[in-house]
């Protein structure tokens, strides 16, 4: 019978488990491991691969989940529509709306009507109202007449029942420098809209405070408007750059394999399934190097539809030149 006073060996789970940590965070930089990782634990790359979609689309669904409509507008150009809306909305001359029950329209009638134009110097901006209720032209079609026919509007700010449009241009070279579209979901009634730019602004301040206080109103006024834009605009882009990182890495698989398949490769009994699991695994530093460089750069979309793809490629390319290629002659 054995002593009471032995005492059974007990294991060190924890460094057991900080052992298997360090063998997997060794995968990061180490393509030996990644490939004995993806054959023997196939099925955990699928989660590994899963995670590192996600982990890539970090940076662009961050940026665009947090973008301000006023944000895109807010530059050297702008200063247009600044100088035109402390004019309108001080003119008794120019038609003034209304928005309620999240639908605009004019104050006094309601078919489209020039509101006010403003030029100085080479720079102008205009402002048009468009009536797009039911059974009359979207606001595009209409806006689209409207510019066909007159060349000379440079910048706009198109209201319509439904939503609105700002477009902000270079009148020297002609080109779009900023612009914001919206609706009135999230704006509450607004009986006048010069009132409510003009709400809360002390008249006493100077000309310059005053246009500032109200390029601080119209800011807050596009932010509102873009909200549910803001939303498509989310699940537009990450879906886009979910699809394209996913659908890379997933074309990249069948490609590994075929490297495999060489007479002379001794890894040519590596099946297809286990192929799958090397280039899953594969994924996560590309998508970790993605997530840092985003953050560096804006997360922009334009370069973050490209970003992971690169850096899973060089990973890819060389996980297949070192590991998976016959040995050199």
């Amino acid at each position: 019978m054995a002593s009471k006073n032995v005492k059974a060996k007990k294991v060190n789970k924890n460094k057991l488990n900080l052992n298997k940590v360090l063998f997997y965070l060794k995968s990061l930089i180490n393509n030996g491991i990644v490939k004995e990782i993806g054959i023997r634990h196939w099925i955990s790359s699928i989660f590994i691969f899963l995670v590192s979609i996600f982990i890539s689309v970090i940076p662009v669904l961050t940026t665009e989940a947090t973008r301000n409509g006023s944000s895109s507008i807010n530059n050297q150009y702008n200063d247009v529509l600044v100088e035109s809306l402390y004019n309108y909305v001080n003119s008794d001359e120019t038609l003034d709306f209304q928005i309620i029950d999240h639908k605009a329209s004019l104050v006094l009638g309601n078919n489209e009507n020039a509101l006010y134009t403003y030029e100085r110097g080479t720079s102008r901006i205009d402002y048009y109202f468009f009536d797009t209720n039911e059974g009359m032209p979207s606001l595009s079609e209409q806006a689209n007449s409207l510019l066909e026919n007159n060349p000379n509007i440079q910048s706009y700010f198109f209201i319509s029942t439904s939503s609105f449009q700002v477009h902000l241009t270079n009148p020297s070279s002609g080109q779009v420098v900023g612009m914001v579209n919206g609706g009135y979901n999230h704006i509450d009634n607004i009986t006048s809209f010069k009132n409510y730019i003009k709400e809360g602004v002390d008249e006493t301040l100077t000309i310059s405070e005053i246009k500032a206080a109200y390029n601080e109103k119209i800011n807050e006024f596009f932010d509102l408007g873009y909200l549910d834009l803001r939303g498509q605009q989310v699940g537009m882009t990450v879906g886009i750059c979910l699809g394209i990182n996913a659908g890379i890495t997933i074309i990249v698989v069948p490609i590994l394999f075929l490297m495999t398949r060489g007479k002379n490769n001794p890894n040519r009994s590596i099946k297809f399934y286990q192929i799958m699991g090397v280039g899953f695994h594969a994924t996560l530093s590309p998508a970790i190097l993605a997530l840092i460089i985003g953050y560096i750069m804006g997360g922009a979309f334009q370069y973050m539809s490209m970003l992971y793809v690169m850096c899973y490629g060089f990973r890819a390319m060389w996980l297949a030149m070192k590991y998976l290629r016959p040995p050199m002659e």
